[in-house]
């Protein structure tokens, strides 16, 4: 049964679903049922966390599972 989550970052990123390349930042993405490793392209690690590890299920289109990364301070 597919899925529908969307990552939140302030510019527009890769993100990676299951290692791979899978849509864009502040987007709706599909995905199927199930277990899932979200985290943005590994080109700039200046987000965190450094990915979300987590079960995808009872989704909609318009109600769309949230991921927020957010900048990594410029000390850190």
């Amino acid at each position: 049964m597919d899925q529908y989550l969307k990552v939140v970052f302030p510019t527009r990123r890769h993100v990676w679903i299951d290692g791979a390349p899978a849509g864009w930042t502040n987007k709706v993405c599909q995905v199927e049922t199930g277990h899932h490793v979200v985290t943005l392209s590994p080109t700039h690690p200046n987000f965190q966390p450094e990915q979300f590890d987590l079960l995808v299920t009872g989704t909609r289109p318009d109600a769309p599972l949230i991921l927020e990364f957010t900048r990594k301070d410029a000390g850190t």
